[in-house]
């Protein structure tokens, strides 16, 4: 049975609901407005901003007939609210956090290469110590990722670091370049780095929906893409191991995924001379306005002790 919230957590929530009916009857310019926003009763978020103003001892609101007009001491209020509430949230989760893990479930989104080691170590590591924690770990395209997570459909997003306006935070990256996987036997497996007309002889292999537009939109890489004959397309990491296993074709991927071919010398790794692909890296994004319950906190962290390590192997 879960413990019952402690008075101060009471208290804490009660302060951080009153900002945020604050922050949103400022946004919108009248307390029906915010109600409807919020789905709370217009009473209701009255009697807390009456509380609140009561509590500081400053009158937040001119109250006008055409709405809400922020006072002076209100403008200066509401320059403190954002980070207020953060820092509320992060006391809420840190103090759930202080009476151990009792529950949780925890949700990723990532490219499909990462579910390969990099994210069942996390979840394995995680999963031992806390064993009633449950998990949820799909595979998606690049934007699908970000956009899955921007939109509260996950907790945790495992992506290319791209360029996006979307409401996310990266906390943790690693350099993730583009190069071409194949078969030891390959001619081009001893080159110290493939350009794209180097490959044109050879037969290759293409996963759809797994580089960032980045990649695609790299003007060379692209142009490739468009002359190339793939003998083989798919979506499914797999397949294209076999297919680089059995010799039948170069990929054009990173290494994420493929870590114990190559230690073991199954498969070679070559890097692109494309100076853009070998830039690309891979991160770990969360929601920048929610705050992750304690379980997906540490799941966070041992992901960027993962990043890390592949960092520290290169």
């Amino acid at each position: 049975m879960a413990n019952a919230p402690s008075p101060l957590h009471r208290r804490v929530n009660l302060h951080a609901v009153a900002l945020r009916y604050l922050a949103e009857i400022a946004r919108l310019g009248s307390i029906r407005r915010a109600a409807s926003s919020l789905n709370v009763a217009s009473s209701a978020i009255n009697r807390q901003v009456l509380r609140l103003e009561r509590e500081l001892g400053v009158r937040a609101f001119d109250r006008l007939p055409t709405g809400m007009r922020l006072t002076p001491a209100g403008e200066l209020l509401l320059q403190h609210v954002r980070s207020t509430l953060r820092n509320f949230d992060r006391l809420l989760a840190e103090m759930d956090g202080l009476q151990g893990i009792q529950s949780g479930h925890v949700s990723l989104l990532a490219v499909d290469s990462l579910l390969v080691s990099i994210v069942p170590r996390a979840i394995e590591d995680v999963s031992r110590r806390y064993p009633v924690v449950t998990f949820a770990a799909l595979a998606a395209a690049p934007a699908a990722v970000l956009a899955g997570v921007a939109a509260g459909e996950a907790d945790i997003g495992l992506s290319f670091v791209i360029p996006t306006s979307l409401p996310l935070q990266l906390v943790a990256s690693a350099p993730a370049p583009l190069g071409c996987l194949m078969a030891p036997s390959h001619p081009l497996a001893h080159a110290p780095s493939i350009g794209f007309d180097d490959l044109q002889p050879y037969p290759v292999a293409f996963q759809s929906d797994s580089l960032p537009a980045a990649a695609d939109d790299q003007n060379e890489f692209a142009d490739f893409r468009a002359r190339a004959t793939a003998r083989f397309t798919s979506n499914s990491i797999e397949f294209q191991r076999g297919i680089i296993r059995g010799g039948l074709a170069v990929a054009c991927l990173t290494k994420l995924g493929f870590a114990r071919e190559l230690a073991a010398g199954e498969l070679v790794w070559v890097p692109l001379a494309a100076p853009e692909l070998r830039a690309l890296t891979i991160g770990v994004f969360i929601p920048q306005r929610r705050t992750l319950s304690p379980a997906a906190d540490l799941v966070v962290a041992t992901l960027a002790g993962q990043l890390q390590h592949e960092m520290d192997r290169e």
